[in-house]
């Protein structure tokens, strides 16, 4: 398995957030790391064949979409609740769930545009929210927002298509897009 395969595999996860380029650095030991600790395996930043041999286990059971979050992620087509993680590497990944409604809206838009998205920000805790220069009533320190794209949509006009529904609270491009924060009621 080549290291484009290995990335590939932690981004199905939700583990791995960059582009799957090839290239073995800090984003792919950091995402093998996650991975390793949340599936009992020493976190060493190692891909493994314990490490391999656990991710095709995880992905072949589909235990991947039901986790702690509750069975609502049977549901969830295109999301994994691994990429909704506080990504700080000091909370635990969860201080709060991400809630269902967000969830539900995220896998919709996934849905209504058929194409890949892509979270940059979904849980936070107080910390990471301080440290990114978050507002102290950040909806995603309740679980309640998420920040992210849909490969070849606009920002503009990802956020028309977010708006229109009425589980939106709040919506905004960011910094000129194509990423969209969104958060629900």
């Amino acid at each position: 398995m080549n290291n484009r395969q290995k990335q590939c595999l932690l981004a199905y996860l939700g583990y791995y957030h960059g582009n799957p380029d090839g290239i073995w650095g800090e984003l792919s030991v950091s995402a093998t790391r996650a991975f390793q600790r949340d599936y009992g395996l020493t976190a060493d930043g190692i891909f493994g064949t314990a490490t391999e041999n656990r991710i095709r286990e995880v992905i072949a059971s589909g235990s991947e979409t039901v986790s702690a979050g509750g069975d609502f992620w049977a549901r969830i087509r295109y999301w994994r609740r691994e990429e909704f993680r506080c990504p700080c590497g000091k909370c635990g990944g969860f201080p709060v769930e991400p809630e269902q409604t967000l969830v539900e809206l995220a896998d919709d838009v996934r849905t209504h545009f058929g194409r890949p998205g892509h979270g940059s920000s979904g849980v936070r805790c107080p910390r990471h929210n301080a440290e990114v220069g978050g507002v102290a009533n950040s909806r995603h320190l309740s679980g309640k927002a998420l920040d992210f794209c849909i490969e070849g949509v606009s920002g503009e006009q990802l956020l028309a298509y977010v708006k229109q529904d009425k589980r939106t609270n709040y919506a905004y491009v960011i910094s000129g897009g194509p990423y969209v924060h969104m958060d629900v009621r």
